[in-house]
């Protein structure tokens, strides 16, 4: 995950996330590292 737009923003590498990144990703949706948790 190099060319990602998260730079120094922990991503929760958890199933909730994953989901949601992929609906997200299914909908043209990029998600930015600005991301409430």
């Amino acid at each position: 995950m190099s060319s990602s737009c998260i730079e120094e923003v922990s991503v929760p590498d958890d199933n909730w996330y994953r989901i949601a990144n992929e609906l997200l990703s299914r909908a043209d949706i990029t998600i930015n590292g600005s991301a409430p948790v």
